[in-house]
């Protein structure tokens, strides 16, 4: 006689899920990179503003008064220009990227350090191709102070751009690490400084127009945004994140 029960040996079917439309999959990303995501657009848009009133002819006087306030104090801050913009050459930040991360990675924090590969190789990569893409001449041979012009493009400042990308990056991969409080206000205050120093330093000695440094900054600070909501998904205030704060989002189709 045969049993209408099902046998112990069959499984039940699994619960089938409704998988998520790509508009509903790209709304939940928004909001789970709710600070992120506007930073990085903002400071795009920003920089293609500068670029369109670039295009435009629209920054002479801008950078004729920036040049004109800054030039103004040479011969008595040569020495603290020189070693700043010497701390945004490609070579320094390159050294002090690779000698961060190995460090990083030896001490098992290769999160942090894969992190700071990435802004910084994409930093330089970026920089390059804006130059190709805008080729804005230098500052005339009369405006140069002390060094010589660099063989590369003008806009947006290399040295700006790659400074903001990386010393950004060290702050974000400090309070990854629990730096709070007092000591990461002061490792904050201290790297806009020295960022703001990096670029001022570029006007000072005649090689970039105040424009370009201000493009810089625009541009690193739009790529640190979009590459910081990937690595730290809850490193900035209202984000959220499927796995602690410094865990790669790997699993991005998965509904929360």
């Amino acid at each position: 006689m045969n049993s209408t029960h099902p046998s112990r040996s069959q499984k039940p079917e699994p619960l089938r899920t409704r998988s998520e439309s790509l508009p509903e999959r790209a709304l939940r990303f928004v909001r789970r990179h709710r600070w992120s995501l506007p930073l990085s657009g903002l400071s795009a848009l920003c920089f293609a503003e500068l670029s369109s009133e670039l295009r435009e002819g629209e920054l002479h006087d801008f950078d004729r008064l920036v040049s004109e306030a800054v030039t103004g104090s040479r011969g008595s801050l040569d020495f603290l220009m020189y070693w700043l913009t010497r701390l945004g050459d490609g070579a320094t930040l390159t050294a002090i990227v690779v000698l961060t991360a190995a460090v990083l990675a030896l001490v098992k924090h290769r999160r942090e350090a894969a992190f700071l590969i990435f802004v910084g190789t994409g930093a330089g990569m970026w920089s390059f191709l804006l130059k190709q893409l805008f080729q804005r001449d230098r500052p005339e041979a009369t405006e140069l102070y002390v060094i010589s012009t660099p063989s590369s493009f003008s806009f947006p400042s290399g040295h700006a751009f790659g400074s903001t990308a990386v010393l950004l990056s060290l702050l974000l991969v400090a309070r990854a690490l629990g730096v709070r409080g007092a000591r990461l206000a002061l490792s904050t205050a201290v790297t806009f400084l020295v960022v703001a120093g990096v670029a001022t330093s570029r006007v000072y000695f005649g090689v970039h127009f105040a424009s370009d440094v201000v493009g810089g900054v625009l541009g690193a600070a739009a790529w640190v945004a979009l590459v910081t909501g990937f690595f730290y998904p809850a490193a900035l205030p209202g984000e959220r994140a499927k796995q602690p704060l410094g865990d790669v989002v790997a699993s991005d189709a998965a509904p929360e």
